[in-house]
């Protein structure tokens, strides 16, 4: 079975845009280009068919941005907003912004949310009294259609799917043998027969159900400590497969410009951390001009986990 590298991490970009200034005696931001990733969504499906918390305990639905998302991105908006508060109008300019997403509902709310904290209606352009959102213009690829600059799995590749093919069914393998009594224990918990690797990603979905406070149905297996395993958790252990899948699909060259957009970035430019990319996270790519050449500042921000209040911002390429 050819198991095809995940699309699941939906970004949008946007590119602020501003003629050069008048007097470049000292050093001038020219031009900004940013990519980031959704904000926090619900599960694509239910984890696992046993289950308590179905489709119902998601107000907006299945792989829809929850509440905590919408707050992350619009605090992403806000920090863009004061960021660049000196280089961007206050009011929607469509010659100085150009929105790009993804087409898919929580990368499309996603861009909704971060729009309105960086152009909160006032003024004139307040149209409402007491209401502060104002409409923006995001655009998107056509549906159905292979979207090459933000999915780029979304295009056939025979090449990828061998190499992720075999890489894959090594670490089935591996730790289908490492974690077997485990494995065992989830067959007989979950309701997945014979289950294996494969169903990592799915049960790895609870941990979302703990971060929307969903722990009064949680079964016991969850958080079951297994001393063969270092006295890890059932959940600790299967987040960590997780992020095994999915950052191994990124140690080469050959697969790096095939998976997901941000972390693939992150691994071309030999600054990820072999880390997940929260959500909510942004690479932001700034051009200055001086006096006599142009510099380019790479900077990532991050919110370290879901619902944080703030997030941080750390250089990846000196100051």
């Amino acid at each position: 079975m050819v198991v095809r590298p995940p699309t699941s991490v939906l970004l949008q970009v946007i590119f602020l845009i501003r003629q050069l200034p008048q007097s470049l005696a000292a050093r001038n931001l020219v031009f900004v280009q940013a990519i980031w990733r959704h904000g926090d969504r619900a599960p694509q499906s239910l984890p696992y068919p046993n289950d308590p918390y179905d489709e119902t305990a998601w107000h907006r639905g299945w792989g829809e941005l929850t509440n905590i998302g919408i707050e992350q991105m619009n605090e992403l908006g806000m920090y863009f907003r004061t960021r660049y508060d000196f280089f961007i109008s206050s009011h929607y300019v469509p010659s100085e912004v150009y929105i790009r997403s993804s087409d898919s509902n929580r990368a499309l709310t996603s861009a909704q949310a971060f729009l309105a904290g960086f152009y909160p209606a006032s003024g004139s352009f307040q149209w409402q009294s007491g209401n502060h959102w104002q409409p923006t213009a995001v655009h998107a690829t056509s549906p159905g259609e292979p979207d090459l600059l933000l999915k780029p799995t979304s295009v056939p590749c025979k090449n990828l799917d061998k190499l992720v093919d075999e890489d894959y069914k090594r670490q089935a393998r591996h730790f289908g043998a490492l974690y077997a009594e485990m494995f065992k224990l989830l067959g007989e918990q979950t309701g997945i027969a014979n289950f294996s690797y494969t169903y990592v990603s799915k049960i790895n979905d609870v941990t979302k159900e703990l971060i929307h406070n969903m722990w009064e149905k949680q079964p016991l297996w969850i958080f079951k400590h297994w001393p063969q395993y270092n006295d890890h958790s059932t959940l600790d252990i299967i987040t960590e497969l997780r992020r095994i899948q999915r950052i191994t699909k990124f140690n080469s060259t050959a697969k790096a410009k095939h998976d997901g957009t941000l972390l693939s970035l992150m691994y071309v430019m030999g600054v990820a951390n072999d880390q997940l990319v929260p959500y909510a996270s942004s690479l932001i790519m700034e051009i200055y001009k001086n006096e006599s050449n142009f510099e380019v500042e790479v900077s990532h921000l991050k919110y370290e986990n879901a619902g944080a209040k703030d997030a941080n911002l750390n250089e990846l390429f000196g100051n």
